[in-house]
């Protein structure tokens, strides 16, 4: 069944740890596209400040600043997301893409230890619209599959990095299964990097003026630099290390908090 045109995807971030511990190499392409994802939370939420409490409006620059750290967050998403594969229902038998070649990412928020994404602007309405527990949200979706069509819940194990070789589709679960299983037996353990690079660094320096203030008058750069490295922070903090370092039920026994990094996010 083709997915919805329309839809939302929650990741829980155990997911994307276990996608790296395995795969090392594609740290860097997904803590990229978090850290600017985070990056431009902080942004936009300076912009609402700033047409909310502002008698004198918002000044036009900080409005197109906020567009173009959008449009690379989104860009940098759709092209990390575009190379994953998700375990997909009935049975986890079947894999597809975390995202079509011909999807994008309009939107993007944390929640419950959960990165939630809409692929429009109507499922982004409803997605900030949701209110209660994700968790619950879950237990619901996975008692009752097509309780929302448009909404797909991934978590634990169930997140790789693609194979062109074998591609998606019914029947290709257990390939990626037993692969990620063998990758994470072989490991020797991968320090990865810790803080925000220089090209992230500077890509958010491209779109935020160093004058630029939030509302309360702090430094609109250290404010995003900020997020950025929070995303980063709770990527790592979701990585087991060693086979060991995961649990029976086969997530990461470090995991960031809600209140560690949802700080303002929603």
């Amino acid at each position: 069944m083709a997915a919805p045109a329309s839809r939302r995807f929650y990741v829980h971030v155990g997911s994307f740890g276990f996608l790296v511990a395995a795969q090392p190499s594609f740290f860097d392409e997904v803590a990229r596209a978090l850290a600017l994802s985070g990056a431009s939370r902080a942004m936009d939420q300076a912009v609402q400040d700033w047409e909310m409490f502002s008698t004198s409006g918002i000044d036009t620059s900080l409005a197109d600043s906020a567009r173009s750290l959008h449009d690379q967050a989104a860009d940098a998403l759709r092209m990390a997301f575009q190379c994953m594969v998700h375990l997909v229902p009935p049975r986890f038998g079947a894999t597809e893409l975390l995202l079509g070649d011909k999807e994008q990412i309009n939107a993007w928020c944390y929640e419950d230890g959960y990165l939630t994404y809409a692929t429009d602007e109507n499922a982004a309405a409803i997605m900030y619209a949701e209110v209660g527990s994700l968790r619950k949200l879950r237990s619901t979706i996975r008692r009752s599959p097509d309780f929302d069509p448009a909404l797909q819940m991934i978590s634990g194990q169930s997140l790789f990095l693609v194979d062109q070789r074998v591609g998606t589709g019914p029947g290709t679960a257990l390939f990626y299964k037993k692969q990620a299983a063998r990758l994470l037996r072989n490991s020797r353990g991968v320090t990865f990097p810790a803080g925000l690079s220089d090209t992230l660094v500077s890509a958010v320096e491209k779109s935020v003026s160093p004058s630029a203030e939030t509302f309360d008058g702090s430094s609109l750069i250290v404010s995003c630099l900020d997020r950025a490295s929070l995303m980063i922070a709770t990527l790592l903090r979701s990585v087991p290390s060693t086979p060991a370092a995961t649990g029976v039920d086969g997530k990461p026994r470090a995991a960031a908090t809600r209140k560690e990094v949802l700080v303002g996010t929603r």
